[in-house]
């Protein structure tokens, strides 16, 4: 086996010559730094339109004068400050939680009634399915968990109407 010490050796002390050769160099200035800035304006668009220094693509608006009339305040949307003050924005939610909390109350009626199946037969269920979320390791911890998840949903659902009746929204929007 052959030694390339030599050779390796002399290729790097050649890489860290140049190296510092090429941070020795002096760098070019950064331009001159006495020469003044020019700010532009609006009213300079047009000089750098016409150089050809600005792109527009699209089409170009229309102008102020050529504009259709604003349509009437009846077609406008209601323009809030905040999405609290909002009532489509509580009726949305009030909508995703009454979902959730009618899913969730189907889940626990439906273990009620297995649990209540299971003991008027004698039926058991014959193993634990791995690919489904079970409600619990017993039937009582499954209610217990069921029952939480509702009450949990119920409770958001409580807390949206408390913060709608104190941003004066009628409480009908909740409902509908």
């Amino acid at each position: 086996m052959r030694n390339y010490s030599l050779p390796f050796a002399a290729a790097f002390a050649l890489l860290i010559a140049v190296s510092s050769q090429a941070a020795e160099k002096p760098r070019p200035a950064q331009g001159d730094q006495k020469q003044a800035k020019k700010v532009w304006t609006n009213e300079d668009m047009d000089q750098l339109r016409a150089r050809g220094l600005i792109s527009i693509v699209g089409q170009e608006p229309a102008a102020p004068a050529a504009q259709a009339p604003a349509p009437a305040a009846e077609a406008a949307f209601p323009v809030y400050e905040s999405r609290l003050d909002d009532p489509e924005w509580y009726a949305e939610n009030a909508a995703n939680l009454q979902a959730e909390l009618d899913k969730r109350v189907a889940a626990l009626t439906q273990q009620q009634t297995a649990i209540a199946q299971a003991v008027d037969q004698r039926a058991t269920n014959p193993g634990l399915s791995l690919t489904k979320d079970g409600p619990g390791m017993t039937p009582a911890e499954g209610l217990a968990n069921l029952q939480a998840q509702v009450q949990e949903v119920q409770d958001q659902l409580d807390e949206l109407s408390d913060l709608a009746r104190q941003h004066d929204i009628p409480p009908g929007v909740l409902r509908s």
